[in-house]
């Protein structure tokens, strides 16, 4: 009963903070009290940081499967946004909210942004509270409780950091939001959220450490070095600051050899969830919650095909690859068919040629020949990105890869059956990082995020350009809007990313 409490409290927050996704609500919360009197024993303050991996997946609204905003953080966007507002992938929905990412005529009134934003303040509010909450209940085993303070912070790190490079300036919560007064609050400056993101990855790379909670969805140390290697490069780059960057070398490089890399095709297996590169990953698990703990991978990316003579069941097609994405991948790139495909071959020996190429490389056929809600795990960050962030930080730190660039590149390359990168002065270089982020981490959320990053917009316009006729990137398209509805709720106090 305790527990059921504990998510009604949320939920309450939930429909206070975000009325784009739900009905607004003009009274205080109710939820308060019951809090007050629940963080008491070491088994409260477990459940409390277990429901964070709860709100990463599904529990944000998990018994209405028709609203507009069922799932958490992970089963919904996160991952497709940045693949749709790129030139990687295209829309195949008639809804205007996917069509206008996909064509870079986003606004403020995108329910599927207004989401995206109230799945990460939702789990900002869970991780608040076990921090705030933990530190004050007795524990026989202080480094268990560090540990789970740890966890609440590697995520709110995750999701502030996220926060900021889809919105820029967004309000700072540091404390339970119980309230709509407390959920009335203006933008804070993107540095000091910065701040904030880099004192929570460094507790959490030193407590995490209570082995019974290491793994299998759960962040080891080394998660948050991981990322740490990702906001030094995105602050790096973002205010050309070397000492930034070479922060972000010594985490990769503290990274890389505790995380070997396989072959890619065996990457996407099933049988090696929560191994080899695999540094943090989102445990999806279709045999919980009546299936709904599953991942929608192959739901959206799979095309429909006939399930009577062996296509997966539940296939919608609702994401498609561009043809520029296909035929990115170098001649005799291992990578490309293990990530795309342009047909299949039924059991009854005949073929279905598609109308696009579609993403494949969650589907793994032997494991999961049906498809449906997956139990493939969402690989958040991996090993091949720490090679690739050594080589464009040294890139920039030297204004030209030197050696160890150069190696961190080729070892990519190498494990896709590819050689040497020829290039050799800063530009190119560069180019060919970009190139190799995009084949390697196609349909992993990267792809607008490494054009912002890397890309001025006159560049940005020409790789979209090439890939989608007639999308024409602009200026505001380096930040999502702001949900409209948040600002009006918010009482003027939030204000809107220019161009919107």
């Amino acid at each position: 009963m305790k527990k059921r409490y504990f998510h009604l409290s949320i939920w309450i927050f939930t429909a206070i903070m975000l009325p784009a996704c739900s009905d607004f609500l003009d009274e205080e919360a109710k939820g308060s009290q019951v809090d007050k009197n629940y963080y008491v024993s070491e088994s409260d303050a477990v459940a409390a940081t277990d429901a964070i991996y709860s709100y990463l997946i599904s529990d944000a609204d998990a018994y209405n499967l028709w609203s507009s905003h069922f799932g958490g953080l992970f089963f919904n966007d996160y991952w497709e946004l940045p693949e749709l507002m790129s030139d990687n992938a295209v829309t195949k929905q008639s809804s205007p909210d996917y069509q206008s990412i996909d064509k870079f005529q986003v606004d403020a009134y995108s329910i599927r942004i207004a989401c995206l934003w109230r799945d990460f303040y939702t789990t900002i509010n869970v991780c608040n509270t076990v921090i705030a909450k933990v530190p004050g209940i007795r524990f026989a085993d202080e480094i268990k409780k560090n540990q789970l303070i740890a966890e609440a912070k590697f995520f709110r790190a995750l999701c502030y950091f996220d926060l900021v490079r889809f919105f820029g300036d967004v309000p700072l919560h540091t404390l339970p939001t119980e309230s709509v007064s407390e959920a009335q609050v203006p933008r804070t400056a993107a540095d000091r959220i910065y701040t904030l993101i880099l004192e929570d990855l460094g507790f959490a790379e030193n407590n995490l450490k209570y082995g019974d909670r290491l793994g299998y969805g759960r962040p080891y140390a080394l998660s948050a070095s991981a990322l740490l290697a990702r906001v030094y490069l995105t602050l790096g780059q973002k205010m050309q600051d070397m000492a930034y960057l070479q922060k972000a070398v010594e985490k990769a490089d503290a990274v890389i050899p505790v995380f070997p890399m396989g072959t890619y095709e065996d990457l996407f297996k099933l049988e090696n969830r929560f191994k080899g590169e695999r540094i943090w990953e989102v445990n999806f698990n279709g045999a919980l919650s009546q299936g709904w703990k599953g991942n929608q991978f192959l739901v959206r990316l799979l095309p429909k095909m006939d399930a009577g003579k062996g296509g997966p069941n539940n296939a919608q097609g609702w994401v498609a690859a561009t043809d520029n994405l296909y035929n990115a991948f170098e001649p005799n790139d291992e990578r490309r068919d293990v990530t795309l495909f342009k047909s299949f071959t039924y059991t009854d020996g005949s073929v279905e040629t598609f109308d696009a190429p579609y993403f494949c490389k969650y589907w793994d056929r032997i494991a999961e020949p049906k498809g449906n809600e997956s139990n493939a795990t969402y690989p958040f960050i991996r090993t091949a990105e720490m090679y690739l962030i050594k080589a464009e930080a040294l890139n920039e730190i030297n204004n030209g890869p030197n050696r160890a660039a150069k190696d961190a590149l080729n070892a990519v390359r190498h494990r896709a059956g590819l050689g040497d990168t020829p290039a050799s002065s800063y530009a190119d270089f560069k180019k060919a990082v970009l190139a190799e982020r995009r084949v390697e981490f196609a349909m992993e959320g990267h792809r607008w995020h490494d054009l912002v990053r890397m890309c001025s917009l006159d560049e940005m316009k020409q790789l979209v350009g090439a890939a989608k006729t007639g999308v024409v990137p602009r200026d505001a398209n380096y930040l999502f809007p702001i949900p409209n509805n948040d600002i009006i709720m918010s009482n003027g106090r939030l204000t809107q990313n220019d161009g919107y």
